[in-house]
């Protein structure tokens, strides 16, 4: 990868997909490695960027300038959208480091008596400075986001608290000489730091398990760089030697460093159970499965020896949430006996991690056994968890009696909130069940009381343990409690108390803070929701604004993206209510289109106008922030800003990546919606009409009848008007070149212009075709059919013909192209000559007047009802060809190209031979239709193209033949002669063989046939030497071992006694057709098969020209096999022949 200029930072996500550069030049750089391309950001740092980091959603940049930039991360190939810019200060930065939610972000500068700064990613605010001595080269955050570590230049490493938010604390005192900290790197346990030096050359691994580390547990010299693998098992480092050294940082420090250590409670130091971080990661996001797995695979492996029965324990209580409770006993009864393995026999209690008791007791009690899990409840031997074990044990004992209560109606079953045991976390759950319970029956009193009963939350002593043992925490007590209650206050009418209860600490920087404010502004939205449901639009807006409040997100959303179909479902073009159910968090675009929906409603048009602005500002991709505007700036009269408007909201739905807004937006047809003004009186008058809602039926019918159009049908008659012609001269100028076909292109017009439903719009295939553009040729030729089906009216001139003067002999229905001129329209109205309507029938669409719609059926040859809504799935394919083979075109690749929408083919009009044209487009039929009869039934002259297909579109004007139906006396009757005729084995094999022969393929000129063979001897070939003295057509006789005497007409003369001469059976879809009956076993209907192909068909006659590869012998007259008996079935051979 090479960007042409030079890179001063480079850094990768997580998952290796990204790859950002930051150039001297100012410029960031997204290299996509699955795509291999590179996106430039549209804007630039004013000098060398210095410092780069990557989150799941946005990349961070620092530049020498001083500013931070964040840009959003658009979808895959597209560039970065930048941010508002973010001034660190007037000073180089030198690092920027992601949170690890993605949620803040943190600068710092390598300036002495400078501050580190946070950012918020969604607001884009600066929340807090934290003032730092020396200056900061380095910066990284804690797994869970508690901690900000600061690597400075004197050697010292600080960390910030963002919890208490106080000034940064030592973790390691400054070292003498020039050992600047240049990168930090913390573990995914949070228990080692690994520093780097870069002016020192040291690498350094620390301690921070404890506020200050003296020493450090590890370091090494003379490193020019080193890195972390991910799962924080491995060191590399380069040096002086320019090798790579790996090390295994497991080897030379405690696997414990290497885990997580949960206690009982925060405030406990001793550790109740150890974890892994990838399985304490996955347990936390409630995938239990993987959970499940990953310390599966710790127990075998010998590295985590020391850790096994924590691990054991720890998937004991995974088994436990997963329901297998004998895998959990099977663990802990596993501990049990590798502690007593180790003692000789004797089991210590002291030996066994408390963490196994408790899973043990929790399955024990699961499974019923509630005297045997109090054992072992006893048997934990922790000093200080006594709180902890009671705690487990009533949750345990409260979930259990919860399993009981099948229904709401039982709820009043539980025991009385009096009687519950003092844990809290119980109560909380027992209080806010039964408030729940009272909410829905809208007792909203009685479920307020209960819910003052909650303990409070916030003095529950914190336990990381107890949401991985029951997948809930105080965190989701805390907010459910607060949701309820919003329920319930608003339910009540006390909006007021609703607001007061849901304002949060805007202080507190912690990542659960951020996602609480998320939360509740969420519930808020909701309340927006349920207020405009029921026409409250002053509280809606008050909901709305409050949601934004705590979430005032302004970042730049993907096109396409989710909020686009969220706002197609609260938006009026959509005509449906608004979506109870959002995805996205609270705030940004969304969040100002309702506000600015539920502001119009109350008539505050300028505030709505503002609301609008916002969240185009915000999302300029969407098309809602746009409808709003327009509703905004009509109900303010401001039409031509209203229409400019309206045209960038249609523009926006059709770049939409959700296709139902490109749906949508399609229906308004004009490709430059901008050319509205254009057209004055019609849109103004559409402007006009609407109201305060957007009237989408309305548009539709105004745009989709001011660009209807009229389509010309006629039959070319010398040199016609060119695109040329009439692109520099109207055809209603006159003049002395104004001759005939000019004027006959004036008068079509003319009719268009003065029919009494008004059209605007003409088109004709002499003028309207820039036939210099082959591209545009191309694409004309294939769209024809599409063009007419779509037009409001097609207008049909007919030649000039004998007297009487009929639709049957008028040369306009003999021509190529007037086949899907007559079919995809469905208005057409014909005018004769002098312009004059077609027997002076008045009506608007001549598919429907009675005289002339019977008239063109009997003219074309098919029914009335198929031609009045024909389609190209109207008739099957053999009915198609017959109506092609009766026209004409002076181009003969016409022909085929005519064809191409009736058959709705893929064919490019490239081919100059009409021939090579007609078998493309039957290739391609044979190929997606499977048809053989449809298409190979014919007699007449073999094409070039292959020989299997006529070289005249005319071979397709007789019918297939058809043999007569079989009774089923006669069918019964023939069976039972077969069966004791034919060995079962023979019958059973040959109905396998043809069974298995496949479909029909036909690609790249070669056919490929399944068929019957019936083998013709070149020495019974003999011609009529009579026929053969009178006429290029040589009649001949042969003879087949199976099928008898037939006899054939052609001019095909090669035929040498060597040659391998076979009759084909091809109809093989149709002859399975028959026998796929039920109610018949195998054999019966393999017998039956048999009866069929003794019925007349008519066969193909092929000589074989090489070793693999057959050609068709074109004949004069059918080969049409009468009725014969089938006596053996030695020779007849069911194969696929390879046909040229």
């Amino acid at each position: 990868m090479n960007s042409g200029v030079a890179v001063n930072v480079i850094a990768s996500s997580k998952d290796g997909k990204l790859i950002v550069t930051g150039n001297v030049d100012g410029k960031v750089a997204v290299w996509d490695t699955s795509l291999q391309k590179i996106c430039e950001a549209s804007e630039r740092h004013g000098k060398v960027i210095t410092a780069l980091d990557v989150s799941s959603l946005h990349v961070a940049s620092g530049s020498n300038d001083g500013t931070v930039r964040v840009w959003k991360l658009g979808a895959l190939g597209f560039p970065a959208v930048p941010a508002p810019l973010m001034r660190h200060g007037s000073i180089s930065v030198s690092s920027v480091k992601f949170s690890p939610t993605g949620r803040h972000i943190a600068s710092a500068s390598a300036r002495w008596d400078c501050s580190v700064k946070i950012w918020h990613t969604q607001t884009w605010a600066h929340i807090v400075s934290i003032r730092i001595r020396p200056p900061t080269h380095s910066l990284a955050w804690s797994s869970d986001g508690r901690r900000l570590f600061a690597g400075c230049a004197n050697g010292s490493i600080n960390y910030f608290d963002t919890i208490t938010q106080k000034h940064f604390s030592k973790v390691v005192e400054p070292r003498p000489g020039d050992d600047s900290i240049t990168s930090l790197r913390v573990s995914n346990s949070d228990q080692l730091l690994v520093s780097f030096s870069a002016p020192g050359r040291t690498v350094d691994i620390w301690d921070i398990r404890e506020t200050l580390a003296n020493e450090p547990l590890r370091s090494y010299r003379r490193c020019v760089s080193a890195s972390m693998s991910p799962d924080d098992l491995y060191l590399a480092s380069t040096g002086d030697d320019m090798k790579i050294s790996i090390r295994s940082l497991s080897g030379v420090t405690e696997l414990s460093y290497f885990f997580h250590c949960l206690p009982p409670f925060l405030s406990h130091s001793e550790p109740l159970t150890y974890i892994s971080p990838t399985a304490y990661r996955n347990w936390k996001l409630g995938e239990l499965e993987q959970v499940e797995h990953i310390l599966s695979r710790e127990i075998e492996d010998k590295r985590y020896q020391y850790f096994t029965c924590y691990a054991r324990a720890n998937r004991a209580l995974v088994r436990i949430r997963r329901g297998n409770l004998n895998g959990a006993l099977d663990d802990t009864e596993a501990i049990m006996g590798v502690i007593a393995d180790s003692s000789y026999g004797q089991t210590n209690s002291a030996q066994i991690p408390p963490i196994a008791h408790i899973a043990k007791a929790i399955a024990l009690i699961r499974q019923g056994k509630q005297r045997d899990a109090m054992d072992a409840f006893g048997s934990v031997d922790f000093g200080g968890a006594k709180d902890f074990v009671d705690c487990v044990k009533s949750v345990i004992l409260f979930q259990v009696e919860l399993d009981k209560i099948n229904c709401e109606t039982e709820l009043a079953e539980l025991s009385p909130l009096e009687d519950a045991c003092s844990c809290p976390w119980v109560k909380a759950r027992k209080s806010l069940l039964l408030a729940e319970h009272c909410v829905q029956r809208r007792e909203c009193n009685e479920g307020l009381r209960l819910l003052a009963e909650v303990p409070d939350l916030g003095q529950i002593p914190e336990a990381k343990i107890l949401p991985l043992i029951f997948g809930w925490d105080i965190y989701d007590l805390e907010h459910r409690v607060q949701e309820v209650t919003c329920q319930a206050l608003f339910a009540s009418g006390r909006t007021q108390e609703v607001r007061d209860l849901i304002r949060v600490n805007e202080n507190r920087l912690d990542e659960e803070n951020e996602a609480r404010k998320a939360d509740l502004g969420g519930h808020a939205e909701k309340l927006g929701d349920e207020a405009m449901n029921h026409k409250q639009y002053v509280d809606a807006i008050t909901w709305y604004s409050f949601s934004l409040d705590l979430c005032p997100e302004s970042r730049v959303i993907d096109r396409g993206s989710e909020f686009a179909m969220e706002c197609l479902a609260a938006s009026d073009v959509a005509d449906v209510a608004v979506a109870k159910d959002l995805t996205l968090t609270p705030g940004s675009a969304r969040l100002l289109v309702k506000r600015s929906k539920a502001k119009a409603f109350k008539e505050f048009w300028n505030e709505a106008l503002e609301d609008a602005d916002q969240a185009i500002d915000m999302d300029n991709l969407c098309p809602w922030g746009y409808e709003r505007r327009y509703v905004a700036l009509h109900a303010l009269q401001h039409y031509e800003e209203a229409t400019e408007t309206f045209s960038k909201m249609v523009t926006k739905m059709k770049e939409s990546a959700e296709p139902s807004i490109r749906e949508l937006g399609s229906s308004v047809t004009p490709s430059n919606v901008s050319g509205y003004s254009k057209w004055t009186p019609t849109f103004h008058e559409l402007v006009s009409s609407m109201s305060a809602e957007l009237d989408t039926d309305r548009i539709k019918k105004v745009v989709a009848r001011y660009f209807r159009y009229v389509m010309f049908s006629h039959t070319w008659e010398g040199d016609e008007p060119t695109f040329q012609d009439v692109s520099e001269k109207s055809v209603y100028e006159p003049g002395p070149d104004l001759h005939g076909l000019r004027l006959k292109l004036r008068h079509f017009c003319e009719t268009a212009r003065d029919d009494r439903e008004g059209y605007l719009w003409a088109w004709s295939d002499t003028c309207c075709i820039d036939k210099e553009n082959p591209t545009v040729y191309k694409e004309s030729i294939r769209s024809m059919y599409s063009w007419y089906g779509k037009s409001a009216l097609t207008v049909v001139l007919l030649a000039r013909g004998p007297i009487p003067y009929t639709l049957k002999n008028n040369k306009w229905m003999t021509r190529a192209w007037t086949l899907q001129e007559l079919l995809a329209p469905k208005s057409i109205r014909f005018y004769s000559r002098n312009w004059a309507l077609y027997r002076g029938d008045t009506w608007p669409n001549h598919k429907e007047s009675p005289d002339i719609r019977r008239e063109l059926a009997e003219a074309v040859g098919i029914d009335e009802d198929t031609l009045v809504d024909f389609s190209p799935i109207s008739l099957d394919v053999r009915a198609k060809l017959r109506l092609a083979s009766t026209r004409e075109a002076k181009v003969l690749v016409d022909i085929a190209y005519a064809l191409i929408g009736i058959f709705s083919s893929d064919l490019t009009p490239e081919c100059r031979d009409p021939e090579d044209a007609l078998g493309l487009l039957l290739q391609e039929i044979v190929h997606r239709e499977r048809d053989a009869r449809a298409v190979l039934d014919w007699i007449g002259r073999s094409s070039q193209f292959n020989s299997c297909l006529p070289a005249e579109i005319s071979a397709y004007r007789d019918l297939p033949y058809k043999p007569p139906p079989i009774l089923e006396n006669e069918m019964e009757a023939r069976v039972a002669e077969l069966r004791a005729l034919l060995p079962k084995r023979d019958v059973t094999m040959f109905f396998e063989d043809l069974s298995a022969l496949g479909s029909i393929s036909f690609t790249h000129r070669r056919l490929s046939l399944p068929c019957i063979t019936f083998s013709v001897s070149g020495d019974t070939i003999t011609c009529n030497e009579a026929s053969s003295a009178s006429s290029s057509r040589i009649t001949y006789q042969a003879q087949s071992s199976a099928l008898g005497h037939f006899e054939f007409k052609t001019s095909f003369t090669a035929f040498m006694g060597q040659d391998e001469v076979v009759l084909v059976y091809p109809w093989i879809r149709d002859l399975l057709a028959q026998t796929d009956l039920p109610g018949y076993d195998k054999y019966t209907r393999a017998l039956r098969l048999v009866v069929h192909l003794e019925q007349p068909f008519r066969a193909l006659l092929l000589v074989k020209r090489s070793f693999d590869t057959y050609k068709r012998v074109a004949v004069d007259n059918e080969i049409l096999i009468p009725q014969w008996k089938v006596t053996s079935l030695q020779d007849i051979v069911a194969k696929v022949l390879d046909i040229r």
